[in-house]
This record gives structure tokens, C-alpha cells and sequence, in this order.
């Protein structure tokens, strides 16, 4: 059986309960009557996170999951990740980290979740975790785009490009970004041309990572594109 609307609505009204049962265990916290450890960084840096698709707004999140470990358990691809006891309040929470992992939107942990903390999604395009950015001075298809034009100005002068620069130009160009993408040609697409340049549309991109997991991969070090952990709106895939 499918996500049903009434399963959407029981797993609202879950939230609600405990959005207020969290707001008693910060006040319990705040007055010292609480174990549960510390928060050690300002809460507004909580908007860095990269929740997994589906998550609540940060607050109503930390609020509603109840650090089953359920969502963790429900992922194939093993994107989820959770915070240890040195992070404070984010103690047992999930998250992903694109440089080991990205989130392939497989759609598994929503419905595993008891809370609503996530909640299932009808369309990959709906979810929010975050956005990316592509630094293309480090993109070996911008790279190779760049080198092509400079060699080919070098000839118009008349001098021959060295080999060294003919073996910088024939590393790229790459496309893994395109390739992995599961919102290709709506979230990323490439320049006309040959040599698979990237093209970001932050406003169809969701965050997932898998871009950047495999930018890691090709280069084996810092990546020209990465997940930048903001969120631009607060889920409403599953509310509409």
C-alpha cells in the first residue's frame, strides 16, 4: 500500500505532540532538571545542516524525532549518517554528508519515520535539503573549455601548444555531475557544446549531494561543485 493523505495528516498531527513535548524537554534543559547534553554552538548555525529529504524545519525537527534510528535503517544507498553525543542537541539526530555519501532521493526514509519528523514525497523536485554551488575554476570541464580556447588562440598566433598543456586539456571534460544527477535537466544541465560543462538551476536543484559525492571521486580531493546546507523554504511536498 501507498502513502495515503490520512497516513500525511497522522504523521502532522504526530508532530504536533512532540514539537510540544521538545519544547518541555528544552525547558527542562534550560533549567538544569535535564541530562540530555548540552547545545554548544549558536542555534542559528543549525541551518548548515543537511537534514535527509523530507526533514521538518529545523525547529519542529529537532522537536518531533525521537532518535529512533529508524530512517538510518530504511536507507538503501546508506546516505544517513547520525550526530554523536559530542554535538549537544543534535545528539542521535540524522543527517547527510555529501563528501561520503549523497542522498540518491530513493523516497525509503519518510515512510520509515514514526514522528513525521520526514515525511514521504510525492515528487523528488518537492524535497528541500539544500542547494549547490559550482566553483568553475575548478570544474574540469570548465577547465577543458578554457584550455581549448586559450590553445586554439595560441595557434591563431602561431605557436603550438606544449605537451603539458595538451595533457591538461585532455583530462577533461567530465559531466559526472550531469550524469549522477537524479533531477538531470531540470537541476543541472550542460552548455551546448562538447565539452559537458555543467549549468546549475538553483531553483529546481534539492540538495541531495550526489553531485558532489562524485565530483570527490573524479578530482580525489577538494570538489568544484558542493552542497551549500541552507534551505530555501520549509517542506511542502507532502502538505499540499
Amino acid at each position: 500500500m501507498g502513502w495515503s493523505r490520512r497516513d500525511t495528516l497522522r504523521s502532522i498531527a504526530l508532530a504536533a505532540v512532540y514539537a510540544v513535548v521538545g519544547g518541555l524537554v528544552q525547558v527542562l534543559q534550560r533549567s538544569g532538571l535535564s541530562s540530555y547534553p548540552a547545545v554548544k554552538r549558536p542555534y542559528e548555525k543549525l541551518a548548515g545542516i543537511l537534514r535527509p529529504p523530507g526533514a521538518l524545519p529545523e525547529p519542529g525537527f529537532l522537536a518531533a524525532c525521537i532518535r529512533c534510528y529508524r530512517c538510518q535503517d530504511a536507507c538503501e544507498p546508506g546516505a544517513i549518517q547520525f550526530y554523536t553525543e559530542a554535538d549537544g542537541e543534535l545528539y542521535h539526530t540524522p543527517y547527510v554528508d555529501p563528501s561520503r555519501k549523497g542522498c540518491t532521493l530513493c523516497n525509503l526514509c519518510g515512510p520509515a519515520c514514526p514522528t513525521g519528523a520526514l515525511l514521504p514525497f510525492d515528487d523528488p523536485a518537492d524535497v528541500d535539503m539544500g542547494n549547490v554551488e559550482l566553483d568553475e575554476d575548478m570544474c574540469l570541464s570548465f577547465k577543458a573549455k578554457r584550455l581549448r580556447h586559450e590553445q586554439e588562440l595560441l595557434v591563431q598566433t602561431g605557436r603550438e601548444p606544449t605537451e603539458s598543456e595538451a595533457l591538461a586539456e585532455r583530462r577533461g571534460p567530465c559531466g559526472e555531475c550531469f550524469t549522477f544527477c537524479p533531477l538531470r535537466n531540470r537541476a543541472i544541465t550542460l552548455l551546448p557544446g562538447s565539452f559537458l560543462a555543467p549549468v546549475i538551476h538553483t531553483e529546481h536543484c534539492v540538495g541531495c549531494g550526489m553531485c558532489e559525492e562524485i565530483c570527490r571521486t573524479v578530482v580525489r580531493g577538494e570538489p568544484a561543485i558542493r552542497v551549500v546546507r541552507t534551505r530555501r523554504r520549509a517542506f511542502q511536498g507532502a502538505l499540499s
